[in-house]
């Protein structure tokens, strides 16, 4: 299928919403189905169950590392060869990535499965969580191929210039999700394990329809034995441009296991059930961010590609105003009605007593995430990915983890809630710093 937008000549804000909104709807689906988890379990299962999800979320987050370190790095050399004119290496970048995907995944779920109970104590599971959490943990380990695949098909339909397909992609598998969540928890009383397998049947079906795509000729992949055979330029550089998102995911699983030891030390079970409702909302909060900054990744790539410097960071400033406006609209939604927000989970006095706090205060200065996720995903959309692996190391890992061990001693479980605000805060400032210098770097050179 040839592809029918032009990148480098289109509308820039009509085609940056022509790749956002799909990709958002996506994400927002995806977030629904993460909410009706938890809000299912939460109320059919119990507060113990759900602080067992929450204690399980470093598997997603490791699940979707090695994923999308394929995905985002073969999509992006793709958009670079795209605008290049260079279609050999664009087949090859998406047969690498496969491979790459199918081998990292299979490895991580022998390495979960066989090291199951060590994960979970570093995980930081309670006594009372335990059954919840190791049933969940060993269903769910089993669907990281399907994850994996989910991803990479994405992606590829993606910027193939078909943002709506890849809507699809995930879409298929999330819906999916929900439907069966009412079904195996709600009808069937199947507990974590019903949310699990929901879980898994519908990455599978999405992996199913996004093969369906790809290998059925409605992308802009050319599918041949050849581009399946690694080679050491493709898939080191797959790997080179895709490593911040592997860094990202890895830096949020481990900043999972601080949180849930500092709030099970502080707060107990109840503490760490709040932090899935706060986690899980974040997702939805953050979610037309996420959408635009996979929305303008085909267009900067391929701009970038073809020498179009200031179209790149035109791309960059447009999709910037768009994200924080509209993130601002949700954002408003969370700090007026955050006790309405838990009692969908569940909630209980002892969760609204923690909770309420917890939810503003985590999410004071959210809108400022859009133009940070964005400045991520610039550089690795240009690829440069140094910037965009500096970026995400000092907010999630170097500026957080030092406020999350001493905030608490001041203010206890607020102290806590405190810490994702200032690091993001600074996080700004240094995505400011390396946006501004980037533009006259690019400029400079598009003059001479």
């Amino acid at each position: 299928m040839k592809q029918n937008i032009d990148f480098q000549h289109g509308k820039l804000f009509p085609m940056i919403l022509s790749f956002s909104i799909p990709a958002a709807i996506s994400l927002l689906i995806t977030a629904i189905y993460n909410i009706v988890d938890r809000i299912f379990v939460g109320n059919f299962v119990g507060t113990s169950a759900l602080a067992g999800l929450s204690i399980c979320f470093p598997l997603s987050y490791m699940m979707m590392a090695f994923g999308l370190t394929c995905s985002a790095g073969g999509s992006t050399l793709f958009s670079l060869y795209s605008g290049r004119n260079e279609e050999k290496r664009m087949n090859l970048s998406f047969g690498n990535a496969f491979v790459l995907v199918i081998l990292a995944e299979l490895c991580l779920t022998a390495f979960l499965l066989l090291l199951a109970d060590p994960i979970l104590t570093v995980f930081g599971v309670t006594q009372t969580s335990y059954p919840y959490a190791i049933e969940y943990y060993k269903i769910v380990a089993l669907g990281c191929v399907f994850q994996g695949l989910t991803q990479l098909f994405c992606d590829f339909v993606r910027v193939s210039g078909k943002p709506f397909f890849g809507m699809c992609v995930t879409g298929i598998g999330a819906v999916t999700n929900i439907i069966l969540d009412a079904v195996f928890v709600a009808a069937f009383h199947w507990g974590v394990a019903g949310a699990a397998w929901a879980t898994i049947i519908g990455q599978i079906l999405s992996a199913l329809f996004g093969a369906w795509l790809v290998f059925g000729g409605k992308s802009q992949v050319k599918i041949s034995r050849e581009i399946f055979r690694l080679k050491r330029e493709i898939w080191t550089q797959v790997v080179s441009c895709g490593f911040a998102f592997w860094i990202a995911q890895m830096a949020m699983g481990f900043i999972s296991l601080v949180y849930n030891s500092q709030l099970g030390r502080y707060g107990g079970d109840v503490a760490i059930s709040v932090y899935a409702v706060v986690t899980s909302i974040m997702t939805f909060v953050i979610m037309p961010a996420s959408g635009i900054s996979q929305g303008i990744q085909p267009i900067t790539g391929n701009n970038f590609g073809a020498g179009k410097y200031r179209r790149v960071m035109n791309t960059l400033y447009l999709a910037s105003a768009l994200s924080v406006g509209i993130t601002c609209i949700i954002w408003i939604i969370v700090m007026v009605f955050p006790k309405q927000i838990l009692m969908a989970f569940g909630g209980s006095e002892e969760m609204f007593a923690i909770g309420v706090s917890g939810l503003r205060i985590n999410f004071c200065i959210t809108p400022i995430l859009g133009f940070v996720m964005l400045a991520t995903t610039f550089f690795q959309s240009i690829g440069k990915p140094t910037p965009s692996i500096l970026i995400t190391l000092l907010r999630q890992v170097v500026f957080l983890v030092p406020f999350l061990y001493i905030l608490p001693i001041f203010w206890e479980v607020n102290g806590i809630f405190y810490a994702q605000p200032i690091s993001d805060a600074l996080a700004l400032l240094l995505s400011v710093i390396l946006v501004v210098r980037e533009h006259r770097r690019l400029l400079k050179k598009e003059a001479c």
